[in-house]
C-alpha cells in the first residue's frame, strides 16, 4: 500500500470511529428532577425487570425513588461526578435478602444528550439502566 494510501485509510479510519461513538455532553452539576425506567438485566438468563423511577438532583444530593418490587430499590445520599462516572454515596441501611444492586449506589457511566440522561452500571452477571428525562 503506498503512503498515499496509507494516510487515507487511516483518516477515512479515524472519522469513521469518531463518527460512531455517541457523543456525551459534559456534566459539571445536576439539578432538578428525572424520570424514566430503570432496567436490571441478566446477563445469563437474558430476561429484564423495569420499573418507573425518579431521580432527583440538588446541589451534591440525590434521591431515587421506589417502587414496591423494589425495582429499583431508590437510594439516597450525596454523589460525584468525574469525568464520565457518576458515583452514588447511598446513606441509608439495607436489608440482605434481595441484590443491592437495585439501590442507587456506587459508580455509574452516564451519557447525557439534551435533557436525556442515562445511567449504566454493570457487574459480571447483571447491567442497571437508568434511562431518565428532565422533567
Amino acid at each position: 500500500m503506498t503512503p498515499l494510501k496509507k494516510s487515507f485509510f487511516l483518516v477515512a479510519s479515524l472519522v469513521f470511529i469518531s463518527c460512531s461513538k455517541e457523543k456525551s455532553e459534559k456534566i459539571t452539576q445536576l439539578e432538578g428532577s428525572y424520570s424514566g425506567i430503570f432496567t436490571a438485566y441478566n446477563k445469563s438468563s437474558e430476561e429484564a425487570v423495569t420499573g418507573e423511577v425518579i431521580v432527583k438532583f440538588k446541589a451534591d444530593s440525590f434521591f431515587s425513588s421506589a417502587n414496591n418490587n423494589r425495582h429499583p430499590a431508590g437510594g439516597s445520599g450525596t454523589f460525584e461526578i468525574f469525568d464520565n462516572k457518576i458515583i452514588f454515596k447511598d446513606q441509608n441501611a439495607w436489608t440482605a435478602e434481595f441484590d443491592w444492586g437495585l439501590i442507587l449506589a456506587h459508580e455509574y457511566s452516564y451519557i447525557l444528550k439534551s435533557k436525556e440522561l442515562t445511567l449504566t452500571k454493570s457487574n459480571k452477571y447483571t447491567t442497571y439502566t437508568y434511562k431518565l428525562k428532565k422533567d
